[in-house]
């Protein structure tokens, strides 16, 4: 993920001459934390399958139960891929790092695990804020 500072030629020497100086000491680390500005960025290019399942979740108050989703005619196939994608284009596109979590979690059946079937879907209660925003923009 690039960063950019901008300041005079001469700072940008000194602070790149600074950080080279200490790169054995420096240890870098990526953020993949969750902002309003990501999430309005996700949303933007999220799918319209991808829409309609954190609309739901949302509606839902942070979950909504498969068979919630199967009742309001939701295809369960693809969403998971589709989260997938979205998270995969936006670390390509540059928007947040590689291995950015997804803000919709699906929940597995724990009785019968080896069937992965989805009993639904979660977003985690700190991600509301930031996605109700990003959805109402």
């Amino acid at each position: 993920m690039p960063l950019t500072i901008k300041g005079s030629p001469e700072f940008e020497a000194k602070l790149l001459a600074l950080v080279a100086e200490h790169l054995g000491e420096l240890t870098v680390e990526q953020d993949a934390e969750w902002t309003a500005e990501r999430a309005a960025a996700f949303w933007r290019i999220a799918t319209p399958n991808v829409r309609t399942l954190v609309n739901d979740v949302l509606r839902g108050g942070g979950y909504r139960a498969a068979a919630d989703l199967r009742d309001m005619g939701r295809d369960l196939a693809g969403p998971s891929i589709a989260l997938t994608k979205t998270l995969t284009r936006g670390a390509v596109e540059g928007l947040w790092p590689n291995g950015m979590p997804a803000p919709v979690t699906p929940e597995y059946d724990r009785e019968k695990p080896s069937h992965k079937k989805v009993r639904g879907y979660r977003m985690a209660p700190e991600l509301i804020e930031l996605f109700t925003a990003a959805t109402e923009a």
